[in-house]
């Protein structure tokens, strides 16, 4: 097999706008909902909870179907039989899931609401079913994306995201305005918007598959998504120890503060994810004709994946930060002297998904069950430790600390079953180099008081001589063959 990169680079740029296009939709509408009459700190640190409870039920339904439909779609692409027992299985489990989860919620909302300090939050009726609903459109949403995107069907992968991305958003807004300006309204908005293109999702899949549930044919799928759904709920706790632990200290403003530069974070998640769509089928497709002899295509693969995904952070840096600047008119403006450093998290979870794909592949994910549990440890005590003392600061340190050991740990074990002969400065020391500059950057920023666009240029210009020493060769032949 050849890499055609014209045909790659091409889906990564259409994945990647596709992948844009909701994400932008949820930041430009953040100024019109944010205000001192409208939705504060306070009210953003509420939306902090039903996130991280809409996670947690997404998680629990999705069951890392998404990256089981990712591998198996490989072994049953030429066969319709198991392709349709594949796919209706899936999303069969999924909606099955989801409702024994809301069913558990309507049980014990009363003692789940008692959870928390905060009065707004108490009442759990009043916003946790549809947070938990959220959470099910959600795995039905991205599970449909998911196999949209393998099967390179092009088209209904950006019919997906554009309607998703203009119901949530338009719905959002009107129930804001027209229902309740609360963390409420936004979360029964986003529960219609989403809900529309999850129900159209299972209607067209029941219809083309069949309603159908084979549990023999199922065992293998399970097996296989059974340690990284163990890890979901591992990865849940660290990407949400550090909401509850600020909100359990009370530190509500520092808490809506940190939230909001996370959403921004999420967002430039949500628009790489575009183009790991392009490069996750490329590589699981020559990794199905033989690891061994492509590996030069698949380190190509990794090397261009970490390049876009540091060009992206760097030229989104100083925009994202003059956005809420300009933009937002309470205390969410403090938001801005976090971006940066918050951005490079994005850089070591790329690394994470480059080591990670090939253990994917070759079913190796128990694994990650025991990587991360030890690494979900650390991260707790980091946080316990932490967020008293530096508030949001704590949080972010464990956060960076927790990313990079399980980085390493991707990286130590994927070698040991797959070894690729890396070209470590492009994939390994100068991501971390331009991640612990940073930090020393962060910092020096807050003991002398340095304008945060001073940092945050320094850091973006740190990014792109990397990337022209790294690939001054590749730039050159790029020039010459012009």
């Amino acid at each position: 097999m050849k890499l055609n990169l014209k045909e790659y680079f091409k889906l990564s740029v259409i994945y990647v706008l596709v992948a844009a296009f909701p994400a932008v939709l949820q930041i430009i509408v953040l100024p019109l909902i944010e205000g001192t009459d409208r939705l504060n700190a306070t009210a953003f640190s509420h939306l902090a909870i039903t996130e991280s409870i809409t996670v947690l039920a997404f998680t629990i339904a999705m069951y890392s179907m998404g990256n089981a439909i990712s591998r198996f779609y490989y072994d049953y692409m030429n066969d319709k039989t198991g392709y349709n027992k594949l796919v209706s299985g899936i999303f069969t489990s999924i909606l099955f899931r989801g409702l024994v989860i809301l069913g558990i919620a309507v049980i014990f909302s009363n003692y789940i609401g008692k959870i928390f300090p905060q009065k707004e939050l108490q009442d759990f009726s009043s916003y946790g079913y549809a947070s938990i609903i959220i959470g099910i459109n959600r795995a039905i949403n991205i599970t449909a994306a998911t196999l949209y995107r393998n099967e390179k069907k092009v088209i209904r992968y950006i019919l997906l995201n554009v309607i998703l991305g203009i119901l949530r958003t338009g719905i959002q807004v009107y129930m804001l305005f027209f229902y309740e300006m609360s963390f409420i309204g936004y979360v029964y908005g986003t529960c219609i918007g989403t809900g529309i293109t999850a129900i159209t999702i299972l209607g067209y899949t029941f219809y083309k598959s069949g309603i159908r549930y084979d549990r023999k044919f199922m065992s293998s799928v399970y097996k296989f998504a059974r340690p990284l759904f163990q890890y979901g709920i591992i990865a849940w706790g660290l990407m949400y120890a550090d909401r509850y632990f600020l909100k359990l200290y009370d530190f509500q403003i520092e808490l809506g503060i940190y939230d909001t530069a996370i959403r921004f974070v999420l967002g430039m998640q949500m628009i790489l994810q575009g183009i790991l769509g392009a490069t996750q089928p490329e590589i699981y497709r020559f990794m199905k004709d033989g690891i061994q002899k492509n590996r030069e295509q698949i380190k190509q693969l990794y090397n261009i994946l970490l390049a876009q995904t540091q060009i992206i952070v760097a030229v989104a840096i100083i925009p994202v930060m003059l956005f809420l600047t300009i933009f937002f008119e309470t205390k969410l403006q403090l938001a801005t002297g976090l971006i940066s450093i918050l951005f490079m998290t994005i850089l070591i979870r790329t690394q994470y998904i480059i080591f990670s794909l090939t253990i994917y592949f070759l079913k190796k994910t128990r694994f990650f069950l025991y990587l991360n549990l030890f690494v979900l440890i650390i991260n707790l005590l980091l946080n316990f430790l932490l967020v008293p003392i530096l508030k949001e600061y704590g949080a972010i340190i464990a956060i960076l600390v927790s990313y990079f050991i399980q980085m390493i740990g991707a990286f130590i074990y994927q070698q040991k079953i797959m070894p690729l002969n890396w070209n470590l400065n492009k994939i390994l020391f100068f991501p971390i180099a331009i991640i612990l500059i940073a930090v020393i950057l962060e910092i020096l920023k807050n003991i002398f008081d340095i304008n945060p666009y001073i940092t945050s240029s320094i850091i973006v210009l740190t990014i792109f001589l990397s990337l022209f020493s790294l690939y001054r060769k590749e730039i050159k032949g790029i020039f010459i063959r012009k």
